[in-house]
């Protein structure tokens, strides 16, 4: 198998994801930053990305319930529209209350991706090729949130030539971007996905079934590891900024050049699973990443923290599409919707928690104290995974779900 003999949907499908990252870049690396250039403490910025967060956990049942009516692909299409509009709406309006309610609809937007994006790709494929139309999609990305770091970045750059504050110089660059997820709309809308028979919906005693004590413990992993990231990785664009006093061009070049590592970890996966396995694979980058948090929580300069970056990326985040691909290998196929809904619930919750909490820490403390906080969850969340997972680290491979 190889990444050239993927099925015709799943190449088309990258572009749309390619598009919808470029917007979802931007606004995870320069949000914060516009928050504060239009003068609100690091307190606000996390209060508003921990709404977002929570509301995308709030909704994945809702659009779980959705997809089921409408089907995949319509259920893509909304969340795409609905992004790209609230995106460009959040940043034309300044006042907080109005940012808080434009901010739960972008939830909603991102629960539509978020949630159908894996069963989509997991019904479009079979075998060997899934795990390669994973870490495909994963890479792809990952190569959008560089793109659209860098791009977001000179583009600020570029505008604040021509107005008069920061401020308006970021909004201009996030509009710009924004309009790409709207964009994406259209091959998705040509997009001709093999028929796959509608989800089934769950009734209350398949739900009650589906919470085994492998479930459970999988997805308190997941919440570990979303409440660690959510204390700090929203807030690297303002900790790049503020902390280290850089220009809006160099964090979008820092925040790209770290997704670089990712592009090419997301695209080593299918190799490192055949040769150590799958869940060693995930033990390994996650454990390996944690001496790089140190090494940005607590910098030695920004040649150290850029490399820092750039590994951490790589280590922490290569062994999602593996991560995706077990989360819907380890459940009976009609369980595999509410699985990815209670995963994008639960992750997304946890990182709404680590939000408001990094941003009062970083307003209060300082900008390094989340970084401690994040290794304790990374650490708990890792030995979590090992010890569900220990019998399974023997296996080379994942059983593929017909």
């Amino acid at each position: 198998m190889s990444y050239r003999k993927l099925n015709p949907v799943i190449k088309k499908f990258i572009l749309i994801v390619f598009l919808y990252g470029l917007t979802s870049a931007s606004f995870n690396g320069f949000f914060g930053i516009y928050i504060k250039e239009i003068g609100y403490p690091e307190s606000v910025v996390g209060s508003i990305l921990s709404l977002r967060r929570l509301s995308v956990g709030i909704f994945t049942f809702l659009i779980a319930f959705i997809a089921g009516k409408l089907g995949h692909k319509r259920t893509l299409i909304l969340g795409l529209f609905t992004v790209g509009i609230t995106s460009i709406l959040i940043v034309m309006v300044e006042n907080i209350r109005l940012m808080e309610v434009i901010s739960v609809l972008f939830g909603f937007g991102q629960a539509a991706m978020l949630t159908v994006e894996s069963p989509f790709i997991f019904n479009q494929t079979s075998g060997e090729e899934r795990v390669h139309a994973f870490s495909l999609t994963f890479a792809t990305r990952n190569a959008a949130f560089m793109s659209g770091s860098l791009l977001t970045g000179f583009l600020a750059d570029i505008f604040a030539t021509r107005v008069a504050t920061d401020a308006i110089a970021i909004r201009y660059a996030l509009i710009a971007v924004s309009i790409l997820s709207l964009v994406a709309i259209i091959p998705l809308s040509l997009l001709k996905p093999k028929p796959v028979k509608r989800d089934k919906q769950l009734n209350l005693k398949e739900i009650h079934s589906f919470f085994t004590k492998q479930n459970i413990i999988f997805l308190t992993y997941t919440g570990l590891i979303g409440l660690g990231a959510g204390l700090v990785v929203p807030f690297f664009g303002v900790y790049l900024k503020y902390m280290l006093e850089t220009t809006e061009s160099l964090v979008g070049l820092i925040l790209s050049f770290a997704q670089l590592g990712t592009v090419f970890g997301g695209l080593s996966v299918p190799y490192l699973s055949r040769k150590i396995g799958n869940y060693k694979t995930i033990v390994m980058t996650q454990i390996l990443s944690i001496p790089l948090l140190i090494a940005i929580g607590f910098p030695q300069g920004i040649v150290i923290v850029a490399i820092a970056f750039f590994l951490r990326s790589s280590l922490m985040n290569m062994g999602q599409p593996l991560i995706r691909n077990i989360a819907m290998d380890i459940v009976e196929e009609q369980q595999r919707p509410f699985m990815s809904a209670m995963r994008v619930m639960v992750n997304n919750i946890a990182r709404a928690l680590g939000i408001y909490v990094g941003g009062g820490m970083m307003e209060r403390i300082s900008y390094n104290a989340p970084y401690a906080l994040t290794i304790v969850f990374y650490l708990m969340g890792t030995l979590l995974f090992y010890l569900l997972f220990r019998e399974r680290m023997k296996e080379k491979s994942l059983p593929m779900s017909a």
